[in-house]
């Protein structure tokens, strides 16, 4: 069993302590800033685990994103229409506490500066860590409103003066980063991960190589479920206020709301598979275990063919004549006694 160095165990005990706060004074630097409820459950049991600890998670999450503008200049702010909301960097609280809020949308608003090195440079228009749950029939708002858009009237002139920045739908599965107290650790880390689903899951941080004192990363990701979609663009002319226009129609916008809600499924039942394998691979022990390797899902196939084929060919050879057993007089006698002739 691979030993945990004391270097490990107390970052973890840092982490866990940070988060064992109350909710309401808890405070990370995610655009929501604090952890998703859907990945709680998942958090925990990883974290109870000897030699893991979980240092960021996302469960997955729908977007409206705004890239920044070219030499990273800051846009002027952006009114959403409708709503009295402005991205100006202010952290905004669930739509539940806005004036206003139609208790018909399920979901909750974020509007926060994306640094640069981060998720790339921009703002955010809309934000839900759950499936959008949106009836149509219910409430008076459309999506366009929901996620700040104005139906565009005009079609976008290229040689005008005024810089264009592109919004975006994404859907973005679940992304989980776990600290590893050992290369031994991080393997079964990987198998679950991989056998779960998460096929781009990889490691992170490899400087354990050369310093004991430094935690290899295991990243835990699949961008097979991702979604993105190009949704409107905001020109920047100059005017106080800049407006995010639509490119696409409603009826667009419901289509990716129903795809991303399908996938969100999807990536649930994933998270589900890989807490199953992972507390199966802790359960029995093998945590740490400097014995156990990782094999990857395409080369284990390949092993138990090759196995397969081998036994096949075992039988085979056994059932060739030369070396079947020679039948004597005895055995004869034998049988034919056992017939009661």
């Amino acid at each position: 069993m691979a030993s945990i160095p004391s270097s490990f165990t107390s970052k973890k005990e840092k982490i866990l302590r940070d988060l064992s706060v109350p909710e309401e004074d808890y405070t990370d630097l995610s655009p929501k800033g604090s952890v998703d409820v859907a990945i709680i459950p998942l958090i925990r049991d990883i974290n109870r685990l000897p030699g893991l600890v979980t240092t960021s998670s996302c469960a997955g999450r729908i977007s409206v994103f705004v890239e920044r503008g070219k030499g990273g200049k800051v846009q002027a702010d952006i009114t959403a229409p409708g709503t009295e909301r402005a991205l100006d960097g202010r952290e905004n609280t669930s739509s539940e506490d806005k004036p206003g809020h139609d208790k018909h949308i399920r979901t909750e608003y974020v509007n926060k500066f994306v640094p640069k090195g981060g998720k790339g440079s921009g703002t955010w228009q809309f934000v839900s860590h759950d499936p959008l749950i949106f009836d149509e029939e219910k409430t008076d708002k459309s999506l366009h409103e929901l996620f700040g858009l104005k139906p565009s009237r005009t079609a976008i002139n290229p040689s005008g003066n005024g810089e264009i920045q592109l919004v975006k739908f994404k859907f973005e599965p679940m992304i989980l980063h776990i600290m590893a107290a050992s290369l031994s650790h991080a393997q079964p880390v990987l198998a679950a991960a991989s056998n779960a689903g998460f096929r781009e899951s990889g490691l992170q941080g490899l400087r354990c190589l050369e310093d004991p004192e430094a935690c290899p990363i295991v990243a835990v990701r699949s961008s097979g479920l991702g979604l993105e979609s190009i949704i409107g663009y905001i020109e920047n002319d100059g005017s106080p206020e800049a407006i995010a226009r639509s490119f696409v129609t409603e009826e667009y916008l419901q289509l990716l709301v129903q795809i991303s809600n399908e996938r969100f499924a999807v990536n649930t039942e994933r998270m589900e598979r890989f807490r199953v394998k992972l507390l199966h691979v802790g359960g029995g022990q093998a945590l740490g275990n400097p014995n156990l390797q990782w094999e990857d899902p395409i080369a284990r196939r390949a092993r138990k063919r090759a196995e397969g084929l081998e036994r096949g060919k075992a039988a085979k050879e056994a059932r060739k004549p030369e070396n079947l057993a020679s039948v004597t007089d005895d055995d004869m006698i034998f049988g034919v006694n056992t017939l009661d002739i």
